[in-house]
Formats: structure tokens, sequence, C-alpha cells
């Protein structure tokens, strides 16, 4: 009898295996990290079960919603072997509750009733249709009566009231039938409505990962599972903040997140990350570039384009090829790695079709915005556990705290404006690599402003504006035109003064700026020599005085205003043709150095 127990015992067990299934309920697990990427996040659970020697495997339920369900992973210890992850949904719902019965019970009865009404009105009809094949029989057996003097004029009366009256209360029957039914029909409505309030979440979509593994001996394992989720997102947010010594810059370096996944991230380790999730290991394939010839005329007016055009051209394939990266290498069904493979390469063609027909100038043009194109990947791994719940309204996590040396100027335009505004020039001497984001400006604990931070990478500088000093005045004064001719050109003379007054206690360095005229055409500039020198800074030699941009760094001396504020003085003239005059930028004109400026303020 033991013998034929323990038989059947190793039959059951067998059986157990064959299913892949071992004693247990299903499991949930614990979140313990997340790595949030821009759109979506990967999330590790960790699961731990007792699972039995041989070949089995584990559910674990409670997935979001939001699940990414072909992005599946798992990673086991204990030396156990993950054979495969597989994702099903299963629709739950809950035992009916008493009030819920009762809805059903007089939905049942109100359905009942209008079966029944619904049968009188279809008795009512037929009564009726009855009265009118009477009526179609007894008009032609009156007139033939009438027509053989054999009518009773009685009998004929009589029949005729039966019939008006037969009809009336047919046509009253048929529309208070026709009303209970439009009533019962609204009591049905009311019902189901208020039973789905009721029953509102009782069913729902489980959904589920089957973890498919094997080891040798029976024993508690430890898994841990992988899944991306959709919306959820990050951007960075900072506070740059100075003391009153204004030599150093405390940069708090925060992120916005936002997440819907449909589950809450309690005690996690979070990871915040550029990059973009890679669930492909294969490298992306290069297809040919096929090419042909066009007439000459046609490339050279594509050369030719819009300087614009280009630039939005070169942008939209950059961000094409991108987004198509990204959806290849989140995906592990194969139809969809090629078919996104094939957008990077027809993405690349339209970058290289730019290349083939565009000018040397143009090419210069279309370098930087390929460089701009490509921002910084980092990874940054918050220390302490994190909370996240899944919710519609933004919730904040910090970065890193940063101490950064920082170098103070005052900065005055008076072409602009009359203030003069507080710069810092920052160097980021951290670990930590910046990203491009909004920053809130505190100066010695008051609220000065809002910014932008750029991209920064460590060791970089950049420059934060810490609103404006009301002890520095600046306003820029025509002094003098003059015009001759001279031959064939008409020479204009110009000088202007520069007032820079200060009211503190204590010296000032302004750095100041101003401009020469900048063109292209057959128009000579030349500036005269001036008594304060303009700036030896190699930056702004490089890259802005070629664009007739003046810069001064002069010092004001304290109380320095009106009869004695500090004057700077410079002139230029400009030569042309003597039958040509200057003019202003066209509207064109003017949008392209809007562009041109605007990409210079990205560029600080």
């Amino acid at each position: 009898m033991c013998q034929k127990k323990n038989v059947l015992a190793a039959v059951a067990a067998v059986a157990c295996l064959a299913t892949g299934a071992f004693a247990g309920e299903m499991v949930k697990g614990k979140i313990e990290a997340v790595t949030l990427y821009r759109g979506q996040a990967l999330v590790t659970r960790l699961v731990s079960v007792n699972a039995p020697a041989g070949a089995s495997q584990v559910v674990v339920g409670e997935l979001p919603e939001q699940i990414v369900s072909d992005s599946l992973y798992a990673r086991s210890e204990d030396g156990v072997q993950v054979r495969a992850v597989r994702y099903r949904t299963n629709a739950i719902g809950e035992a009916p509750r008493d009030e819920v019965r009762a809805i059903d019970e007089s939905i049942e009865a109100t359905e009942a009733e209008m079966r029944k009404t619904d049968d009188l009105l279809k008795t009512a009809v037929a009564q009726a249709a009855f009265l009118g094949k009477l009526e179609n029989f007894t008009a032609p057996t009156a007139q033939v009566e009438l027509s053989k003097g054999v009518l009773n004029a009685n009998t004929l009366r009589e029949l005729t009231l039966f019939m008006f009256d037969q009809s009336a209360k047919q046509a009253d029957t048929a529309f208070k039938l026709n009303e209970k039914i439009r009533q019962l029909k609204k009591q049905i409505e009311l019902h189901r409505a208020k039973r789905a309030e009721l029953t509102k979440g009782s069913s729902r979509v489980e959904r589920q990962a089957v973890i498919f593994i094997e080891r040798a001996e029976a024993g508690a394992t430890r898994l841990r599972l992988n899944y991306l989720v959709h919306s959820a997102t990050w951007s960075p947010a900072y506070n740059l903040r100075s003391g009153g010594e204004m030599k150093t810059v405390q940069v708090e370096y925060n992120a916005l997140v936002q997440q819907m996944s449909g589950e809450n991230w309690d005690d996690v380790t979070l990871t915040l990350s550029t990059a973009s999730p890679t669930m492909v290991s294969d490298p992306p394939v290069l297809a040919p570039l096929l090419v042909a010839l066009a007439p000459a005329d046609a490339g050279r007016q594509a050369g030719a384009a819009d300087l614009e055009q280009l630039k939005n051209k070169v942008a939209q394939a950059k961000n094409v090829q991108r987004e198509a990266e990204s959806r290849r290498n989140t995906s592990l069904e194969l139809r969809s790695q090629i078919d996104n493979n094939w957008l990077m390469n027809a993405a690349s063609n339209d970058l290289q079709g730019v290349e083939f027909t565009i000018s040397g100038d143009q090419a210069r043009m279309v370098r930087e915005v390929q460089r701009r194109s490509a921002g910084l990947s980092v990874n940054y791994k918050l220390t302490g556990p994190a909370s996240l719940a899944s919710r519609a309204d933004q919730q904040m996590v910090r970065i890193a705290d940063l101490a950064m040396s920082a170098t103070f100027v005052n900065v005055a335009v008076p072409l602009l404006s009359e203030s003069v505004y507080r710069q810092a020039e920052i160097v980021n001497n951290s670990e930590t690599a910046l990203l491009e984001g909004r920053c809130s400006v505190y100066l010695g604990g008051d609220f000065v402003g809002n910014g932008i931070v750029p991209i920064v990478a460590r060791g970089q500088k950049f420059v934060a504006g810490f609103g404006t000093d009301p002890q520095l005045r600046a306003w820029r004064e025509l002094i003098s035109r003059t015009e001759s001719v001279q031959g064939g050109n008409r020479e204009v003379l110009f000088r202007y003064r520069l007032v820079l007054d200060n009211y503190k206690d204590v010296p000032a360095t302004m750095r100041s700026f101003d401009r020469l005229p900048f063109t292209q055409s057959d128009v000579r500039v030349t500036m005269d020599e001036t008594k304060d020198p303009l700036s030896t800074d190699a930056e702004y030699n490089r890259a802005f005085r070629p664009n007739g941009i003046l810069r001064w760094d002069v010092e004001v001396p304290a109380h320095s205003a009106a009869a004695t504020a500090r004057i700077v003085e410079y002139g230029f003239k400009v030569e042309h043709d003597r039958n040509m005059m200057l003019t202003v930028p066209s509207s064109g004109e003017k949008a392209a150095a809007a562009k041109e400026m605007f990409e210079q303020q990205m560029q600080r």
C-alpha cells in the first residue's frame, strides 16, 4: 500500500512539472529599481519564490496598465536558468453584492413587464388592423344595399358608430401602451446606470508575466523581472543661488518627473537617464545609397535653396532618424525592427541628398546643425531611495547640490537698455553634467528672475543672469554725423558716446557692448582709434568681433554720475557708392538675423 502511494505521488509530481507549475499562489514582487528615460521607464521587480527542482514557472501579477508587453525579460540568482518570459492577460470579475443583485432583479422584472406590454401592443395593433379590414368590407356592402333599396339606416348608423368607437379605443390603448414601454425603457436605463456605478472597477484585466525557470535542486529563488512602461518622463529644473559676496553659485539640480504608468514606485533606487532604452542586441543595417543624374540647372537651384529651409530639412531628418532608432531599439518584433531600420536609412538618405547639392558655406551650416542635434547621454543615479506615485501632476526629486566657482560681471548694452545686468560666468567643476532646463535665480535670498541653463559638460563654462543692478546705469548718445563725397564714393562719419553711471561706494567693472554696421555688400566700414581699447577676450574676438560687435571692459569709479560719469567714445566711417544709400534690413533678412541671434544665445 505504501509503495502504491509513493508511485501515485511520483506520478503527480511528474504531471506538475509537465505543466510547468509548482505549488504556490501568484506573486507580485517588490519594485526595487527604476531607470527613468524621456518617455519611458525600465522597471525592475525583485521576486522571491520557493521553486521545485527541474522545470517550473513563476507567475508575477499586478503588472501596470502602461507596460510594453514585448519588453519583458528576467535575470536569476543561485544558478537558476531562465528559459523564457511570456506576457498574458486575464479578465477578472468580483462576486456581485446584495445591492447589485437587487438591481439585477429589478431589471429582470422591468424587462418582463416590458415584454408583456409589448405583447399587448401587438394585440392592439392586430385589432386595429381587423377594424380596418371590417371597414373595407362594410363600405362596399352598404353601397350595394343602398342601390337595391334594402339598406337599413339604423343598422348602418350603429355599425358606423361602433367602428368609430372601437378605432378611438384602439388608438388610445396603443398610445398608452407605447408610453408605458417608453417609461419601462427609461427605468431599465436608470437601473443599468446605477449598476454600472456600483460595479465600476469590479471587472478588470490582470496583467501577468510567466517566467519559465529550471534549477537543479529545490529551494528559495530570487528573480529580477524587468519591463518597460510608457507614460513616464522627466525634465531638468534648476535653482541658482548666490550670496552677497558673489564668488560662488550654488546649483540645485532637480528633476521634474511625471509618471502615469499605473503603478507606484515606493522606496526604489531611481536612475534618471537621457539615453534611449535598448532591447535589441543587433546593430542597424546600412542600406546602399542609390543616386541618379539630373540637369545641372536643377542641381544649382537646389543648392541655392533658402538657408532656413535647409536647416529645417537637416533638423527634421535627424529627428526622424533618432525616433526610428528609439522604436527599433525597444521592439522585439522583427518586422518592426526592419521597418524602423529602413526609416533610419531613409533619413540618412535625405541628409546625404542635402550634402550633394549645397555650397561650401552651407556645408558649414549643415555641420553645425548636425553637431547641435547631438545632446549629452548621461545617467544620474540618485542617492537614497525615492518614491513616486502614479498620478497626473508633476513630482520633483533632487539630483544634486553643486557648489561651482563663478566670476560675476556687470553687462551693459546701452543701445538696448539703460539697465545694467549682473551676469555670472560659472565653471562646472563638478562631476555632474548639466542638461538644458529652466532655472529660478536667487541673489542674497531674493528671487531675481528666471533663466535657462544650457547643456554643460564637466569642466565647461556657462553664463547665467542674476538680474539688474539698480545702482548702475548706462546709455548711448550720438555725438555727430558728417557726410562728404570723395570721387565716386560717399563717406559718412559717425561719433558715439557711452555714458556709464556708478552710484555705489566701490568701483565697478562694466562690460559694455555696442556695434558697427555689418554687411557683406559693397560697403566699407572702418573704426577709428579709441582711447579705451576693445576687449582682448579670446572668445569675444573669435565669435563676436568679426560680426561687428564691440565690447569694452572698463572700470567705473565709485560715485560716477552726471558730470563725473565714465565716458567711452568711439567713431567709425562708412564708405559706399555715391549713388547709393544705407538702408535697414528687409523683413526676410530680419528673420534670418533673429534666427542667428537665437542660435548664438543657445550657444552661450
